[in-house]
């Protein structure tokens, strides 16, 4: 039982480096390493989530570091994908007749910015014009 989890596990670790282009035997060193490593176990706490890899030093784990940056990586792209094809779906549909491309783009990469413009800022820098 113990040969079969070895091997399921270096089954494991070699997908996860063909995955993101590692060398295995680093990897699997790395995680060797990992699970003898002290002074992480004691500053690692249960509810600690993204932040357990900081705890990571870029010198001593690269190879982990980095498949824990891409993995982490897949999930926020996805999201951005599936909104960005949710708006884009709304606003065809509601605009298609005068919608061109460079609109769309626009309109994009409003929905899926994070941008907060400062209202009172814009507002108090712009001048007003007087009628005539």
């Amino acid at each position: 039982m113990a040969e079969n989890l070895h091997e399921q596990l270096k089954k494991d670790i070699d997908a996860l480096a063909s995955l993101f282009h590692l060398n295995s035997l680093a990897v699997e060193n790395e995680i060797i390493t990992l699970q003898n490593d002290i002074e992480i176990k004691s500053r690692a706490t249960q509810g600690m989530n993204g932040e357990f890899w900081e705890l990571l030093l870029q010198e001593k784990y690269p190879n982990l570091r980095r498949c824990a940056i891409n993995f982490t990586g897949l999930f926020g792209s996805t999201y951005l994908c599936e909104s960005a094809f949710s708006h884009m779906k709304i606003i065809k549909s509601k605009y298609r007749s005068t919608m061109t491309d460079d609109h769309l783009v626009a309109c994009l990469r409003l929905v899926t910015s994070c941008y907060n413009p400062d209202y009172e800022k814009l507002a108090s820098s712009s001048q007003c014009q007087r009628s005539h």
